[in-house]
């Protein structure tokens, strides 16, 4: 099977943080089950030393070919939309104005080498529209159906033609994730939680829940995975010293150079934070209770930005010795999950749910609110204590959250052997891709097979 993945961004050549991550994993175990996987992307003003250049399709002026252990990455030279800094916009969290513009030619670019392909995997709303003009059949995976791309719906039309108006069609704008959910041939999304979420929550789904509860081939959820070889405590040269589940020792290498690094007070119990500082991560939870916590011993290490970072800044300004705030970089990110003791997701929404998986594979068991693929993924530890890996609460109130991180700072400090115990479920749980790279290879089939 000769499967074409769309994608904005890919480990490790460009990268955000967990998409890109997990467009690597998939492609890559897919590859392990002999599916030949090409990958097309934009060539970024970073990538430029990458790969051989080629003949162009539609906009692109040429198409740089490289390989990546096996597998063909096909990088889109076009000027006028990829040479300008950044993936989305000039800084971490912003967009360009004219995204609908650059992604419009990129849909066109992939689908002028569609027929060359049996499946055609389009990957999130910058790709969505590729749909409107494939060749061959579409998946469409909603990592996160909170950022659709909207364009004007003349412009829109001249990119994707009159025909498809009326997909493309939303409140008088034009709307790429819209079109390309309802053009595709099958829709997915990364885990059975976040599915059923979308379908029925507006919020979540951008207001396009009543077209992904109906479609005609229902929504699936394929629960995310994360890269092992890549991620692997035992093995991982960005961290101080390696250690697995059976000798936890040495990670308090990995915890002393992350307090040496951000100057926290080690006092306390650290908690992790990796990803974009948005709304969407639960921030505004811990405003009216942060102080307290601080007091309580909670010490935050907040790596990532987005139209957040202002309140996180603010308790940095005022908790200097509690909170520490820095860009995202994938070293920073490695420490943070083997240094932390903790790892901190209360988000009000989460598709798959990334870094929980990190922080339990480097044995930081996460507290997580009971939403999408963490509520697939954490267990917790007053509800299954047998089984559990971390501590989560369902409510999205600060009192929940509160109650949630002391539970957590009490079983640290009071009772290292359960907390051992914790590391010890999460470090040995198979938390890689080869399910999902298994059930991504039988929706191919299901969409073939549909299109005989």
């Amino acid at each position: 099977m000769n499967v074409l993945f769309v994608v904005a961004e890919m480990a490790p050549y460009a990268t955000s943080g967990g998409l890109g991550d997990a467009i690597a994993g998939v492609a890559h175990a897919l590859a392990r089950l002999d599916v030949q996987v090409t990958v097309i992307m934009p060539r970024y003003q970073t990538l430029t030393e990458l790969g051989e250049p080629g003949p162009g399709e539609g906009p692109a002026r040429s198409l740089y070919e490289h390989r990546d252990n096996g597998m063909r990455v096909l990088l889109v030279d076009d000027p006028e939309s990829f040479d300008r800094p950044g993936i989305y916009g000039p800084e971490p969290g912003s967009a360009y104005e004219d995204e609908w513009r650059r992604w419009g030619r990129f849909c066109q670019v992939a689908a002028a080498l569609s027929g060359q392909f049996d499946v055609v995997h389009l990957h999130d709303a910058q790709t969505a529209a590729t749909a409107l003009l494939s060749s061959a059949p579409t998946v469409l995976t909603l990592h996160n159906a909170a950022y659709p791309v909207m364009a004007p719906p003349d412009e829109a039309a001249e990119l994707f033609g009159d025909e498809s108006v009326d997909l493309l069609e939303w409140y008088g704008e034009a709307n790429y994730l819209k079109a390309g959910i309802l053009a595709a041939d099958q829709v997915t999304t990364v885990s059975p939680g976040y599915a059923r979420q979308i379908a029925e929550d507006p919020e979540v789904s951008s207001g396009l829940n009543d077209h992904l509860g109906n479609l005609l081939h229902p929504l699936i959820g394929i629960m995310n995975g994360i890269e092992l070889r890549r991620f692997d405590p035992r093995t991982d040269e960005a961290i101080p010293a390696q250690y697995g589940p059976d000798d936890l020792t040495p990670r308090g290498e990995s915890r002393d150079k992350l307090l040496a690094h951000t100057g926290l007070d080690g006092s306390g119990v650290i908690f992790g934070m990796v990803g974009r500082m948005t709304g969407q991560k639960g921030l505004e939870l811990l405003d009216p209770v942060i102080e307290r916590l601080i007091e309580a011993g909670l010490r935050l290490v907040a790596v990532g930005n987005g139209d957040d970072d202002e309140r996180v800044d603010a308790w940095v300004a005022r908790f200097p010795e509690a909170v520490w705030h820095a860009p995202y970089t994938q070293d920073l990110a490695r420490l943070v999950w083997a240094g932390g003791d903790s790892f901190l997701m209360p988000s009000k929404f989460e598709p798959g749910g990334l870094g929980n998986l990190y922080a339990m594979q480097y044995g930081a068991p996460p507290v997580v609110r009971f939403t999408g693929g963490l509520a697939d993924t954490v267990i917790d530890a007053d509800t299954e204590p047998e089984i559990a890996n971390g501590f989560g609460f369902d409510d999205y109130s600060s009192d929940a959250l509160a109650a949630s991180v002391e539970r957590a700072m009490a079983l640290y400090r009071d009772q290292p052997e359960r907390w051992a115990g914790l590391q010890k479920v999460g470090m040995t749980t198979d938390w890689g891709w080869d399910p999902a790279a298994a059930r991504y290879q039988w929706v191919y089939r299901r969409v073939l097979e549909r299109n005989k």
